[in-house]
């Protein structure tokens, strides 16, 4: 009896250990390594590089905590960090259909994008010994269209014979959309990103309404506040109400970046008057400024506010850096204060 119950145990435990090592390997044990797609460690991923058959490419390489955009622009936080739970979480379903495979094969031929995933590796890596690194060019596949019902991602790795779809668990949709070649999806939508023990000196300007202008200046204890309109200096101000002013800046972002606007229509827009105008010091003297501009009431406008306003009630332009940029008034009320503000609430 004790002989059976130890060989029941045994079996129970090869059973367990065989789960888990095909649940835990399914796409490389179940189809081998041409439906290795996921990248499990993907904190040793240093670089991502993608091309489409137009031969647009993206690189986007590991900086220390942060995402670097072909080279010099710094790539966006958020939409970095999906790319990698992409990368891990992908899992195939089943592989294409053999009737099917010619066509997925042309198609891909004509569509894909090539994605490489570059990783630090150790040409000895035993236990805790790590010796000798190098960067190894981890993954190399081809990401095609969505399936019919838009549920899976064809896709295929290099070298190999037959393309699978993929998608990633939980998850309803295709995941090509995720791998884009276009470099605006990938660029970090930051304008300022300024501490505000780091603002020396700030002005904010509102054109159409001079009383509401001022200036902070930071001095070496507090901060003093001046009226552009009359040139006088508060005589106190709330601090509360100043340093939710100045720690907006800590996180200033667009919504989008107006790359194809025409050259005529930003000449027109720079050549009228600002809404409003932001300089600013940093204490170590790098210096900002930053311009905004009404921008034509749309379509929904009337629909969302019940009447059509003479200008858009949630958007606006703005001029940063020599781009035009689409911002929100959600996120910019915040730094385009009246000087009455900070003045003391009775």
């Amino acid at each position: 009896m004790n002989k059976n119950k130890f060989g029941l145990l045994i079996v129970v435990v090869l059973i367990a250990i065989a789960s888990v090592f095909i649940l835990g390997e399914k796409n490389s044990t179940i189809w081998g390594n041409e439906s290795n797609f996921a990248v499990s460690d993907t904190a040793n991923i240093v670089k991502i590089f993608m091309v489409d058959k137009n031969n647009r490419s993206i690189t986007i390489e590991r900086d220390g905590h942060s995402w670097v955009l072909n080279g010099h622009l710094k790539a966006h936080t958020i939409n970095m960090r999906m790319l990698l739970k992409t990368l891990k979480n992908l899992e195939v379903k089943y592989p294409v259909p053999r009737k099917m495979h010619n066509n997925i094969v042309k198609s891909m031929a004509g569509n894909a994008i090539k994605v490489e995933i570059y990783k630090n590796d150790y040409h000895i890596n035993i236990g805790q010994i790590h010796l000798f690194p190098f960067v190894d060019k981890a993954r190399v596949f081809y990401v095609g269209s969505a399936t019919q019902d838009n549920q899976g991602t064809f896709m295929l790795i290099e070298g190999a014979e037959r393309p699978y779809v993929v998608t990633i668990p939980g998850f309803r949709g295709f995941v090509s959309a995720r791998f884009t070649t276009d470099p605006k999806d990938w660029l970090s939508h930051e304008i300022f990103r300024i501490k505000y023990n780091h603002i020396a000196d700030i002005k904010v300007e509102t054109p159409e309404n001079p009383n509401r202008s001022f200036e902070i200046r930071k001095l070496d204890e507090g901060y003093e506040i001046m009226s552009l309109a009359n040139r006088q200096i508060l005589p106190a101000y709330d601090t509360v109400a100043l340093f939710t002013f100045l720690d907006s800046f800590k996180n200033i972002n667009y919504e989008s970046l107006l790359d194809e606007m025409p050259q005529e229509k930003i000449d027109s827009l720079l050549s009228s008057q600002p809404s409003h105008i932001i300089h600013i010091t940093e204490d170590n003297g790098t210096k900002h400024e930053l311009k905004t501009y009404k921008m034509r009431s749309g379509y929904d406008q009337e629909e969302k506010y019940g009447y059509e306003p003479s200008y858009d009630l949630d958007r606006m332009y703005a001029w940063y850096k020599g781009q035009m940029l689409m911002v929100q008034y959600y996120t910019f009320d915040k730094i385009t204060r009246p000087v009455d503000f900070f003045k003391p609430h009775q």
